[in-house]
């Protein structure tokens, strides 16, 4: 092995590449969110394109990942703006960063919407005020004052007849999950690892899914980059 020199030999991405990304980028994800010192190892940066061509990124929270199948799920309001530029561009990248450990994971892909019994299961699992919060707000729309939202909510729990008293103690109430909020489904097909390392000498790895023409479904081709 080459002497690192001036330079610390720190931690570093397996050699060789293993075939898949995502059993490693698993493991990173399930070691932050067992650190202390993770504030939100959930959370990761979705980008969507709009209509006109103009990028734009939030954080959101990852709620899904399949090793197998290569997939990161998420959930949201189906009428906001990240919703209305997916369905018009189902194109996406989501970056998680683990500043605390100098790790990175970069996907991009194609969305595609999970299914009911999925979404239903999972708003089921939420608190309740986050339940009538989906219900109350529309989203990326404009709104009159501070007010008038928690207006909106309050409205949602007159209409949806909760029992405030039963949720406050914590009882089972029953909230539907609202049409117009549900998942996505990330299939990557490009994804990229990274730790940080002194001196930039990062180690960074890319994978591009290989499909077949035969069976439409293939393995990965990994690539090592300068960081």
């Amino acid at each position: 092995m080459t002497s690192p020199g001036p330079f610390d030999a720190g931690p570093s991405l397996p050699e060789p590449l293993p075939d898949s990304p995502f059993p490693l980028f698993a493991a990173w994800f399930d070691e932050a969110r067992e650190r202390m010192d993770s504030p939100n190892p959930d959370a990761m940066t979705l980008a969507t394109v709009g209509p006109g061509g103009q990028p734009s990124a939030r954080v959101v929270l990852c709620k899904g990942l399949d090793i197998e199948a290569g997939t990161v799920d998420f959930y949201t309001n189906l009428r906001s703006r990240k919703g209305r530029e997916i369905e018009g561009n189902p194109l996406s990248a989501l970056c998680f960063h683990w500043d605390t450990v100098e790790q990175q994971v970069r996907l991009e892909g194609r969305l595609s919407r999970v299914s009911d019994a999925e979404a239903d299961a999972y708003f089921a699992t939420r608190a309740w005020q986050s339940r009538i919060g989906a219900w109350a707000s529309e989203q990326s729309e404009p709104l009159q004052s501070r007010e008038a939202l928690l207006k909106q909510a309050m409205e949602q729990i007159l209409e949806l007849d909760l029992d405030i008293a039963a949720a406050v103690r914590g009882d089972p109430v029953d909230i539907p999950r609202p049409p117009h909020w549900g998942g996505y489904r990330m299939t990557a097909d490009r994804v990229e690892l990274w730790i940080g390392g002194a001196g930039r000498m990062h180690d960074r790895a890319v994978w591009e899914r290989v499909v077949s023409c035969e069976s439409g479904d293939g393995g990965w081709l990994a690539q090592r980059l300068q960081p």
